[in-house]
């Protein structure tokens, strides 16, 4: 059976097609262009990407046509770039960034978007610059740049409000949330989301608005109040059965080790362990490390891996989060040199976080 292919993985493959015809790579650009028109027949629906490969074949075409006239006069071929190159050109940079973002890398995708912003002016669409800025957003919420990250969503929101878009607005809505919660204006952040909830008629958003409610009652140590939050999340369907679910069955059965409810947290973790393997996420199969030596294996060497490999992918608010759990458990337990050693880690972690490189702003 063919595997179903995502928008993004297709675009990736559209962005090699065309990068090839940028650099007059003539057989490289027509191997490419079956590769994309196979790719695009196995491909979820998506408008965006399809639009995209038909600009990108129209441009092949004269490509071609330019390519073999200048072969049969003797002459060399040059690129010139035309208005719907410059298009092409922020399409090119803006679904890069995408992938990037899916895969994780999340400053090769801030810089990807960068180079998107820089041609944003070629871009005559509303929807089209409201998309830009909610996904540079995520990107630098992601890297924990709140202030970046809040003017690009609160942007995104107006635009998508304006044009009736009311799913993309709350989507943008709910980080600005989130952001507010993991700086611990706790009040603010949980009133901006129960706003959302209200207003979503939306099953999956309803779901990760409940979902981000449950991780800042969890910051909060509400545990009763985070674990009703995350159940309340996994009874829609939309949420229960897709990636994110296995985020909140992780979460969930955090929460219910922390209230000592071993068994069933247990078998969360388990289910979430697994799915965590099978999607290849790299945060959840570090946290699900952390998981498993703090309360199962009862192993630090297992919560040292854990963070290790977050820092490794630059997810250093989690690295962070873990990292200052351990330094209240230690000190609970008054071992002040472990409290330390923690506490040296979260630090690090923190003034990193608040930096980027300079190829990155």
């Amino acid at each position: 059976m063919q595997h179903t292919l995502t928008p993004e993985e297709v675009g990736a493959k559209i962005v090699e097609w065309y990068s090839c015809i940028i650099s007059a790579s003539y057989e490289q650009a027509i191997l490419l262009k079956e590769e994309a028109r196979h790719a695009v027949i196995h491909m979820q629906t998506n408008d965006k990407i399809l639009a995209y490969y038909s600009l990108v074949e129209f441009r092949h075409n004269i490509f071609i046509d330019e390519f073999n006239k200048k072969h049969e006069l003797g002459d060399t071929f040059e690129f010139v770039e035309t208005e719907v190159d410059r298009y092409l050109k922020y399409l090119y940079y803006f679904i890069s960034g995408q992938y990037e973002y899916t895969q994780e890398r999340y400053r090769s995708a801030i810089k990807m978007f960068r180079k998107a912003e820089r041609l944003l002016e070629h871009v005559n669409d509303d929807a089209e610059e409201s998309e830009f800025y909610l996904y540079i957003g995520l990107v630098y919420y992601r890297l924990n740049q709140y202030l970046l990250a809040s003017s690009y969503l609160e942007q995104a929101e107006t635009i998508f409000n304006r044009l009736s878009y009311y799913e993309r607005a709350l989507n943008c809505k709910q980080v600005l949330g989130a952001i507010r919660s993991e700086l611990h204006e706790f009040e603010t952040g949980d009133a901006i989301l129960k706003e959302a909830f209200r207003e979503s008629t939306f099953p999956r958003t309803s779901a990760l608005i409940l979902r981000t409610l449950g991780l800042s009652k969890l910051r909060q140590k509400e545990y009763e109040a985070a674990k009703t939050y995350f159940y309340q999340a996994l009874d829609y369907e939309e949420h229960r059965s897709h990636q994110i679910g296995m985020k909140t069955r992780y979460d969930l059965s955090n929460t219910l080790f922390k209230l000592d409810q071993g068994n069933e947290a247990l078998e969360l973790f388990q289910q979430a362990k697994s799915e965590a393997d099978h999607y290849n996420n790299k945060e959840y199969k570090a946290r699900c490390l952390y998981l498993d030596g703090l309360y199962i294996a009862k192993d630090h060497a297992l919560v040292d891996q854990a963070i290790k490999d977050l820092y490794e992918s630059s997810l250093l608010y989690e690295v962070c989060e873990l990292a200052e759990e351990m330094v209240e458990l230690a000190d609970q337990r008054n071992d002040d040199s472990t409290s330390l050693k923690y506490y040296r880690i979260a630090y690090k972690a923190k003034i990193n976080q608040n930096k980027l490189g300079a190829d990155q702003v």
